[in-house]
């Protein structure tokens, strides 16, 4: 990779005077890449640096990239020139974007002058904006125009997008900034000519294209495999269930046990298939909610029927509080049964045998609260957003003992932002986690 690091003298302070700039990358090797080459170029300006990477293992492939390129890391770490830390969560409101960069600008932005350098220079990873990218450029613009108060230091602000993130929307947007790079034949280059600028338009729109058809040939491929799964799971179900009853002549204990197991086995992995298959409707953009009334009561009582055997053999209490005030919700049945569900479901897998889980429901002002408390292993302030990523669990050296793929609290918070709910969760270590989502007890009009 070293050949590939641009050797251009002043790439990125060539640009246009502003303190923000932006850089498309397509994979870790080139953010990689646009990384050292900007810090690179940052440190032989005597700037303080500030590396934000990705993870530990990007920072020491960025760390070896920069020995590549001829920077003697340890020096500069050692004397405070180029520090490299850990990101945290993308913030998804922009008042606490602007927040977090502001306070990053103005702590970086002291550290040049009280340590005499030239200026300074970060990073900034945007991920995961949908089509609100101009508003979060805009606020990152303004945050670090407000945490600069000298005008003989240069402040240089890196916002990295990756390429397979953006919409056709969002790119449109940004090819208008005029502080864009992009690798183009080799490589890095400002995007100022418009051939430049429709080529990186070309390039997105035919990489979403592939990544449409192969979407759209992995999300029927679930859905056929589902169906064809569900019919002969289904018959192992019932049949399971009709030799426990026995149906067929009484099972000693060994075959009692047997026979549990399958019936068990067999509802994981009708829930994994399900699962699936919302997931594959969600990412095809099924979107739509048939509301009716629906009295919530009665339907936390018909889930937790339906995981009753689950939590009996875990010997786990299942408590219902709800209030007796509490009116209708008007709401889409079946998704709201599987929010419930996972939920539940999720906090019965995670709680210790002979303990209890408790479901609890209320009204507050015009939305209905319902909160889903374990006496799990907990949850650090870390994983909290992790949690609702799909594929994604906790602590993967503690989760990996409990069953699932990771994708039931993902369904559930699609599920809740389509209602137009939230959901967030609370731990206290290891007494437990809850987690609680509001949704609106009237359907919004749409206007």
């Amino acid at each position: 990779m070293r050949k590939n690091i641009v050797k251009d003298p002043g790439l990125f302070s060539n640009a246009p005077q502003s303190h923000q700039i932006s850089a498309v990358y397509e994979d870790a090797k080139e953010l990689t890449e646009l990384l050292v080459t900007y810090f690179k170029e940052g440190i032989e300006e005597g700037e303080y640096c500030l590396l934000i990477s990705p993870d530990k293992l990007a920072a020491e492939g960025a760390k070896n990239e920069l020995k590549k390129a001829g920077v003697d890391v340890e020096y500069y770490l050692t004397s405070s020139q180029l520090e490299i830390l850990s990101p945290n969560p993308f913030p998804e409101n922009l008042t606490l974007l602007e927040s977090a960069v502001k306070e990053l600008a103005e702590k970086g932005y002291k550290k040049a002058l009280s340590g005499e350098f030239s200026g300074f220079r970060t990073n900034f990873e945007i991920k995961k904006t949908g089509n609100h990218l101009k508003p979060c450029l805009e606020t990152c613009r303004k945050a670090i125009g407000k945490a600069v108060f000298e005008n003989d230091k240069s402040v240089t602000f890196l916002c990295t997008l990756p390429l397979g993130e953006l919409s056709g929307r969002s790119l449109l947007e940004l090819i208008e900034e005029n502080n864009v790079f992009a690798k183009r034949n080799g490589k890095w280059k400002r995007l100022r000519a418009l051939e430049g600028k429709i080529e990186l338009e070309n390039d997105f729109f035919n990489t979403e294209k592939d990544i449409e058809a192969s979407n759209w040939t992995k999300n029927g491929l679930i859905i056929n495999m589902s169906h064809e799964l569900r019919t002969p799971l289904n018959s192992v179900i019932g049949f399971s269930d009709l030799l426990l009853e026995g149906a067929f002549g009484s099972l000693n204990t060994r075959q009692s046990k047997y026979v549990s197991n399958i019936l068990i086995s067999g509802k994981n992995l009708l829930e994994i298939i399900n699962n699936l298959l919302d997931v594959s409707r969600l990412e095809a953009g099924e979107r739509s909610l048939n509301y009716e009334d629906i009295d919530i009561a009665s339907l936390i009582g018909e889930v937790r029927m339906s995981l009753l055997s689950f939590a009996s053999n875990k010997k786990i209490s299942v408590e219902v509080k709800v209030d007796t005030s509490l009116e209708k919700v008007q709401a889409d049945r079946t998704k709201l049964r599987q929010i419930l569900y996972n939920l539940i479901n999720n906090a019965i897998k995670f709680t210790p045998e002979k303990k209890k889980v408790t479901v609890s429901a209320f009204k507050k002002e015009e939305m209905i609260e319902i909160k889903v408390s374990d006496s799990g292993i907990g949850l650090s302030k870390e994983d909290y957003e992790k949690m609702f990523m799909p594929f994604i669990k906790a602590d993967f050296s503690i989760s990996r003992e409990y069953s699932g793929i990771g994708i039931g609290l993902y369904i559930a918070k699609n599920f809740i932002d389509l209602h137009g709910g939230k959901i967030w969760v609370e731990s206290k270590g290891e007494k437990g986690s809850t987690f609680i989502f509001t949704l609106p007890m009237k359907r919004k009009i749409q206007s």
